[in-house]
This record gives C-alpha cells, structure tokens and sequence, in this order.
C-alpha cells in the first residue's frame, strides 16, 4: 500500500492520460523512430553502396573493354558477355537503392532543386564524405582535391602521396560536367566566373588560344608567360563552380544534421563582395 502523505504533503495521484494525449506521445515516439532510422541509413548504408557502386562500375568498364578488344580480333567469350550483362544488372540496383536513400538526406530539400543534381551523382560524392570531420568548408575542399597548393591545383605526382580522395574529386567533375549541361543557375555561374578570367587574362596582355595552338618543348606543348590555352580558363572556372556547390552542400547538410556552422557564408571564401545563400542557387 502506498505510503500516506505527511503533514504539509500532498498526495501525489496517478492520473490516466486521454486518448488525445497517448496520440501525442505515439507521434513523438514514431518521429524519434524515423529520425533514427535516417541517421542509421545516411552514414552506413549509403558510404556502403556507394563503395560497392564505384567498384561493380569499374569491373563492368573493364568488361566492356575486354568486348570490344576481343570484337577488333573478330572472337567472342561468352563468360565476358554473362559477367557484363550480370554487372550492368547490379549496377542498376545499387544506382536504384542509392537514389532512393538519398531522399533522406539531410540537405536533401536543397540540392533537390538544382538543376543537374541526379540522385545518382550526388549520392556517389554525399557517400564518400564524412560531414562531422569535415568541420570547415575549406577542409571539404581539400579532401575532395579542390584546394590550391602553393598557389595552383594539385596533381598527381609519380611517387608522391595524395592529399585528396581521388574518387570524391572525379565525382565531383562527373557532377559538374551535369550542371553544365543542364543549363541552371550553377551554369550561369560559371559563365560568369569564365568571363572574369578571360577578361582579367585580356587586360593581363595574355592570348587565350585553343590548347592545339600553344607552342611546344621536347614534344609538350606549354603555355608561355604571354598565352593561356582556352580549356585552362574553362576549367578554372568549373573548378570554381564545383567549390561554391561544395560550399552549399556544406552549409545545407550541416545546418541540416545539427552541426555548427561557421560565420560568414563559406562563399566568401570565394572572393565575392556578396555572400550566395543555398536558396539563391535553387532551379526549383
């Protein structure tokens, strides 16, 4: 039997809750499950297929090379043709089962309304990042190969150490040659961004000229003081724009786990007088 309440003490009595009330709690509990269930399917599940993606991609190229080597020779290996047909398979369900969890993403409200932004492209660069280490935009930059080192882009170097994951930075060209395409707001970015290197390298007294009309040494064609080759100004200007979409996806998925983010808008790093909110690069 319960105790009885001493003086100046009330009885504490256990009230049934309403059915309106249980309604609530049932709805808090079925949030606090579904936030669950997401946190455990954006860091696990999708870095797995993304992985196993990249990898059945790799065998399926190398299959299809193997096809047409042995089509020149006039021969035929069935084996070759069953692994093809059997990787090209696979490959179409782990693409499926990425873009259907992308759509738990947390920034995923946002590079939804980007135009060029495939399900399958964004999640094969969202899954081979690691948003709580990359706890600064130029930290992302460098680990996806984007940050200048002694002034120019880093390449790679017989011998030498990679400071970058090469996977994440070929995706992310994969993704930027999309955007391109599209023709949205990222594209017009990028002309703009071209258009200031043309004009900076024009009033520099620097010729822009097709790569084939670069002069040569010891059979390589360089780019002397006085020339720029026009695909050098095309990629320092994608390679601008793939920072600022960086740069957003940065700020979007972070604001969207909870993590702090860092004030002012990572564009400025940019160099523009304006910061570019994520909104302002939405198609949609």
């Amino acid at each position: 039997m319960p105790e009885k309440p001493r003086n100046g003490e009330r009885a504490i009595r256990w009230k049934k809750p309403s059915g309106s009330e249980r309604a609530k709690v049932n709805e808090k509990t079925n949030e606090l499950e579904r936030a669950m269930k997401q946190k455990t399917v954006i860091p696990i599940s999708i870095p797995t297929l993304v992985d196993a993606a990249l990898a059945i991609e790799k065998l399926r190229v190398a299959s299809e090379v193997r096809r047409s080597h042995l089509a020149r020779q006039g021969k035929k290996d069935t084996e070759t043709d069953e692994l093809h047909d059997r990787l090209v398979t696979l490959e179409e369900y782990v693409d499926g089962r990425i873009a259907e969890l992308i759509k738990a993403h947390p920034a995923y409200p946002w590079f939804s309304r980007v135009k060029g932004v495939g399900k399958e492209n964004i999640g094969k660069v969202i899954g081979l990042i690691d948003i709580e280490k990359a706890d600064t935009i130029s930290s992302l930059w460098k680990f996806a190969g984007f940050a200048p080192v002694d002034g120019k882009a880093e390449k790679r170097q017989k011998g030498a150490k990679l400071h970058y994951n090469a996977q994440l930075r070929s995706m992310c060209w994969r993704l930027a040659s999309s955007l391109l395409r599209t023709g949205g707001k990222f594209y017009e970015y990028y002309l703009k961004e071209k258009d200031k290197y043309q004009h900076r390298f024009r009033d520099e007294s620097r010729l822009i000229v097709p790569a084939t009309q670069l002069p040569k040494k010891d059979g390589k064609r360089y780019e002397p003081e006085y020339m720029i080759s026009a695909g050098h100004v095309h990629n320092m200007a994608l390679r601008k724009m793939i920072k600022l979409f960086l740069a957003l996806l940065w700020l979007s998925w972070r604001e969207g786990e909870g993590l702090p983010t860092r004030e002012p808008y990572p564009v400025e790093y940019l160099g523009h007088e304006h910061p570019i909110t994520p909104e302002e690069m939405c198609d949609r």
